[in-house]
């Protein structure tokens, strides 16, 4: 008895966390705002030293998609998304003093 319910708990929880990874992933979009904000700023800093020599936001940002994973985006869908049928989505916000670059290059393979 004591088997079937913890099998039943660990199925219903991995159904629960696994079946909504591909939400909104708050954390994960608010970090990667704030690193694109920081290196508009600084490259130096914040792209050589704190994302290649010394791998802090990468770190960071492996730490807030796992957080996204199983516990936000599983809150968000089960909430809100599943019930609504609407996927809530993120709102990104432009880098201030940062060099826009319109770019349409493309990879030779999709030319066609």
């Amino acid at each position: 008895m004591k088997r079937s319910l913890l099998i039943a708990a660990l199925a219903a929880t991995t159904l629960a966390t696994t079946s909504c990874s591909s939400g909104p992933k708050q954390l994960s979009r608010t970090w990667d705002t704030y690193v694109n904000q920081k290196y508009s700023g600084d490259s130096w800093i914040h792209g050589a030293l704190l994302q290649d020599i010394i791998p802090a936001y990468p770190i960071i940002g492996f730490v807030a998609a796992i957080g996204d994973t199983l516990i936000l985006n599983p809150i968000q869908f089960w909430t809100k998304d599943a019930w609504d049928r609407n996927g809530t989505a993120y709102e990104y916000t432009q880098a201030t003093g940062a060099e826009r670059v319109e770019n349409d290059w493309k990879p030779s393979w999709m030319d066609g």
